[in-house]
């Protein structure tokens, strides 16, 4: 109800279990706040705002007995909010604000869609054509760099994939006491409500020895039906912890919020659609009691039939979390957090927190980790399942965001990760690696194009050169090499869609490879501009998969 005020009251115990966070249990009290649409007066015909203006003012002493003595007499709000009256702006004024703020989108847009093949092919070509004619032909030169940059580039690729095939485990742990342990679900309620009580009933079924505590860390502007049952959830099972964060405007802000009310010793994140293994959090303590400070698991789509966008993210996944993830781990020295079934130690979360500024808060969080000397493991058999994007409008909104987040993790700690005294001189090349090289090469790969394209019109270009023969040979077959190698270790539920595999490889030929990389590209161009403007995903209810047992 809008205007309500919050006043304390005893806890009689029907709460139990749901916090509204930054507040005590309250009783909401009705006063004259100025609802959205009544925030104008008529003078003379004339519209006019009213804007409230706090002012300090002691409030007058109340009559009343025992509880009412707490409350606010309507009179001496009206006292301390005075409203300042100005002129509201013309059917006219309104309407060119409109059109600006259109003309304003249509320019972002443009630009968006024009600069990055402007500056990544056009521009390039135009370079080569310039030097050619008034200096000297720098095209055969930049050929050069170009391959070399795409030769070490499959190489190490190819070293990362291969290094994926071997499977650590961890160590098992002598004692038969396992410490308290922790679930953090970060929710954005209105998108993520079909969703959020499959995911909270299946949590409360994760096999643990030890206690366990879930907390719901949720946010939403308005009243969802959906939280009345899970406050009989809450009421039901006193583990669970139902918070409400106010005025939070993102994961990270519930995540931080949560964590004053983490009694685990760790703590796995999760996203709303997030399935675990059952035996998920015994698994990750077995990796945090061999000295690891973080722990990052295996996430698998489960709906990977619903449309042809969620079978490509499906097997998409496979090369990230069943090829990249272990296979930069080994050969780095280093894992990732990877934003969600990742299990912290709390304190050292307590100590990072999260950043709500950032795109990819988990990213970030994981290099100041690392800056600070925290180990970080990786375990691609600590599996949980999620939901894909299942339109290619939602896929683009999400790879725009983790690609725009990555760009901004690397110009914000880069150099100071470069310089840390925790890291050794391998961890820092794979600093480098991670976060310089992949937004270097986004742009150094596609000049082959516009160098092709220039020497082709010179008729210049020496097709059967040994050179480009077996460059092109090599770089080539690594798309390939890689889908073949994820099917080898993919999650039991995605290999067993063989054409799945094979859709993917067709598709990365001919269309996802490079449209991941525009997007990239596009996400450069936005973080210049400072357009940041985050955009969720979609969420939609969907069967689980059936290979629901413990990892």
């Amino acid at each position: 109800m809008q205007g309500d005020t919050n006043v304390s009251v005893p806890d009689t115990g029907a709460s139990r279990g749901v916090i509204h966070a930054d507040e005590v249990p309250t009783l909401k009290v009705a006063t004259p706040r100025l609802p959205a649409r009544m925030n104008s007066l008529s003078f003379g015909g004339n519209n006019a705002y009213a804007v409230a203006r706090p002012i300090q003012l002691p409030l007058r002493a109340s009559t009343q007995p025992g509880l009412l003595r707490r409350l606010v007499d309507p009179l001496d709000i009206a006292m301390q909010y005075p409203m300042d009256v100005v002129a509201a702006p013309s059917e006219i004024t309104k309407s060119a604000g409109k059109q600006q703020s259109f003309i304003n989108r249509l320019w972002f847009s443009a630009v968006k869609i024009v600069f990055p093949p402007l500056l990544s092919l056009v521009i390039p070509f135009m370079i080569y054509d310039l030097c050619a004619q008034y200096l000297f032909d720098i095209s055969h030169f930049m050929y050069n760099v170009v391959v070399i940059s795409l030769l070490v580039t499959a190489y190490f690729i190819t070293i990362e994939a291969l290094s994926a095939l071997r499977i650590e485990h961890p160590k098992p742990v002598e004692t038969d006491t396992y410490p308290p342990a922790s679930a953090i679900v970060a929710a954005y309620l209105p998108n993520e409500a079909e969703t959020i009580v499959e995911t909270v009933e299946h949590l409360l079924r994760v096999d643990y020895p030890g206690q366990f505590q879930l907390i719901l860390a949720y946010n939403t502007p308005r009243y969802i039906p959906v939280e009345e049952t899970l406050r009989e959830i809450a009421r039901r099972d006193p583990r669970f912890l139902l918070l409400k964060v106010q005025n939070s405007t993102s994961k990270a802000q519930n995540v931080n919020r949560a964590l004053s009310e983490v009694t685990g010793t760790f703590v796995g994140i999760f996203d709303a659609d997030h399935h675990p293994a059952l035996s998920s959090f015994t698994r990750a303590w077995h990796w945090l009691a061999q000295g690891y400070d973080v722990v990052q698991g295996h996430c698998v789509v489960r709906n990977g039939d619903s449309s042809w966008v969620s079978r490509l993210v499906a097997v998409d996944f496979e090369l990230i979390y069943a090829l990249g993830h272990p296979g930069r781990t080994r050969m780095h020295g280093f894992g990732i957090f990877g934003g969600a079934n990742g299990y912290w130690r709390t304190e050292l979360l307590r100590k990072t927190g999260m950043d709500h500024s950032m795109l990819t808060e988990d990213i970030d969080s994981s290099i100041r980790a690392l800056q600070q000397g925290s180990k970080i493991a990786y375990d691609p058999l600590l599996i949980s399942r999620e939901l894909a994007p299942e339109t290619l409008k939602a896929l683009w909104n999400q790879r725009m965001r983790w690609a725009q987040g990555w760009f901004q993790v690397t110009l914000k700690h880069l150099t100071l990760t470069l310089r840390s005294p925790h890291l050794s001189l391998r961890q820092k090349l794979g600093i480098f690696h991670l976060l310089g090289w992949r937004e270097i090469y986004m742009w150094l790969s596609v000049q082959i194009v516009p160098i092709l394209a220039f020497q082709l019109l010179r008729e210049d270009i020496k097709w059967f050169a040994p050179l480009f023969v077996l460059s092109s040979l090599f770089t080539l077959s690594i798309g390939p090499l890689q889908v073949l190698l994820a099917y080898a270790v993919a999650a039991p539920d995605v290999r067993q869609h063989r054409r799945w595999f094979i859709f993917y490889a067709l598709m990365s030929m001919f269309f996802f490879t490079g449209f991941k990389n525009h997007i990239a590209r596009i996400a450069h161009l936005k973080e210049a501009l400072g357009e940041r403007e985050w955009k969720v995903t979609p969420r939609s209810v969907a069967q689980t998969a059936p290979a629901q047992g413990k990892a």
